[in-house]
């Protein structure tokens, strides 16, 4: 194809021109009359490259109030509207900025689709010789290249509807290029992504080499609960939440816009944005234990007394046997079948209870604490004698099946304070 670039195939011109990690490129015409960025779609004349300098690669703010203890670094947007490359002024006005806090500890605020891989590594590295504490707090999305300066804070704090997303570095070609060319491109392409896979592995220790380099070949994109079971985030904020919502194409992250047309993975971004937060769903999965295990404990068994069978002794010996079936050697499931023994229930009567258990217990370790709750209860219950009443006892009064039914409400409502639920 026909093509333009600044300079043939200097390291210089490819670094400046090429290595982007976001689809941002800068332009400009052989007699160097006309120039032109285009920033997120969007093509903007300038009049000299110092104007280009001055008007987009200052891209930081930070915030350094008297008397406070902890200083603010923000990074919103593009990480580098051009290249740094080959600009020295840049990076050493970041440092300077960097050098004036005098070490006070610093809440790096980032919300960023990403931008320049060489930006995004300079500020990684002066971050990490920075002598004081540093926490970085994703306010939205950190994606592609900025991705890499998260890594650098001591602690990474996301919100529970958060946006990570990491892929494989990019390049733009203006030129003609045969195949030694072409492979001399994608040997530095290769260099660059080791040195990112580097970043992250230092921060992702129990994360494999080749693991990471998957999940960049794949572009990911990530929850907050997915970078946290990765390791790029330490910490998930619950009560922290971003204001997220799409316009046709364009995702718009607390006020910081993506167009997602340039992504590979669109569709994965649109679902974390649409998504109702685990936490929420994992409530409304437990209090539907609830309300199965007051229908367990028998809160409910009106219809149960009316039931007749032709054949006691067989249909005990076989419900016994069916519920034996039921045991998977897990110590909670032990404990409703023999609860269920005792208080005569079938094993139909308690197999959706049973599998809704098995299918939390086998969760993330944060369901376990639901699970443990509910182990703690029954065992509760048969400590305090309750399960020695039958469930269908041929002389149990209206008054002692009241009683029984308050005794389990009291033991439900007792589960839900301890969750807080209301």
């Amino acid at each position: 194809m026909r093509t333009w670039k600044p300079s043939a195939l200097s390291s210089r011109g490819l670094r400046r021109q090429a290595l982007r990690w976001v689809p941002c490129q800068q332009r400009m015409s052989r007699s160097h009359q006309r120039k032109e960025v285009i920033v997120m779609g969007e093509t903007k004349k300038i009049t000299t490259l110092n104007d280009l300098k001055q008007k987009n690669n200052i891209f930081w703010q930070i915030r350094n109030e008297a008397g406070e203890a902890e200083a603010e670094l923000l990074l919103y947007g593009e990480i580098a509207s051009s290249s740094w490359g080959d600009d020295e002024v840049t990076p050493k006005q970041f440092a300077e900025d960097l050098k004036a806090l005098g070490g006070k500890d610093l809440k790096l605020r980032i919300n960023s689709p990403g931008g320049d891989v060489f930006a995004a590594q300079a500020i990684y590295n002066q971050l990490k010789t920075y002598t004081g504490n540093i926490t970085a707090c994703i306010d939205g999305m950190a994606a592609s290249a900025a991705t890499i300066i998260t890594c650098a804070a001591d602690k990474v704090v996301m919100p529970r509807n958060g946006i990570f997303m990491i892929h494989n570095p990019m390049c733009i070609v203006i030129d003609y290029m045969d195949v030694p060319k072409l492979k001399k491109m994608t040997d530095r392409l290769t260099a660059v992504k080791q040195t990112i896979v580097n970043v992250y592995m230092k921060k992702c220790k129990n994360v494999a080499e080749a693991k990471l380099n998957k999940l960049m070949d794949a572009e990911t994109w990530m929850s907050a609960d997915e970078a946290l079971a990765y390791g790029f985030v330490d910490e998930v904020d619950t009560d922290e939440q971003v204001e997220n919502f799409l316009q046709g194409s364009v995702a718009v992250v607390n006020n910081v816009s993506i167009d997602m047309t340039r992504f590979k993975q669109p569709e994965k971004l649109k679902d974390i944005l649409q998504s109702k937060p685990k936490e929420d769903k994992d409530m409304d999965d437990e209090k539907t234990l609830l309300d199965k295990l007051r229908d367990l404990l028998g809160a409910d068994n009106s219809q149960q007394d009316k039931k007749k069978q032709p054949d006691p002794v067989a249909v005990e010996r076989q419900r016994m046997l069916d519920l034996d079936a039921m045991r998977d050697g897990s110590e909670l499931v032990d404990k409703i079948v023999d609860i269920a023994k005792k208080k005569g229930n079938t094993a139909e009567e308690i197999r959706e209870y049973v599998d809704q258990v098995k299918e939390s217990a086998a969760k993330d370790k944060p369901q376990q604490s639901g699970i443990e709750e509910i182990k703690n209860l029954i065992k509760d219950q048969l400590a305090s004698g309750a399960d020695k009443v039958g469930l269908n006892p041929a002389d149990e009064t209206n008054k002692e099946a009241d009683k029984k039914a308050a005794e389990v409400n009291s033991l439900v409502a007792a589960m839900k304070n301890m969750r807080g639920d209301k």
